[in-house]
């Protein structure tokens, strides 16, 4: 599995409107790899730019000041 998708991952199994810190998001990903049987360790960097790859994608939103991500509410 690739970063980019266990990010996809996280990000779809997230509530609407759901809150999540950073360091969350990280352990999340680092979890959905594992998961997967991949042995990736990405530095946080990596996963953020990744993120930032998809977030329009998967309905994500993120604080430019603090590292905190938000599920979009549904339409």
């Amino acid at each position: 599995m690739t970063i980019k998708q266990a990010v996809i991952n996280v990000c779809e199994r997230m509530e609407p409107g759901e809150e999540i810190l950073g360091y969350q998001f990280y352990n999340r990903v680092l979890r959905e790899l594992a998961f997967s049987g991949s042995k990736k360790q990405p530095l946080s960097g990596t996963v953020l730019r990744r993120f930032r790859e998809v977030r329009e994608l998967c309905g994500m939103e993120s604080s430019i000041g603090i590292s905190k991500y938000r599920k979009k509410e549904e339409e």
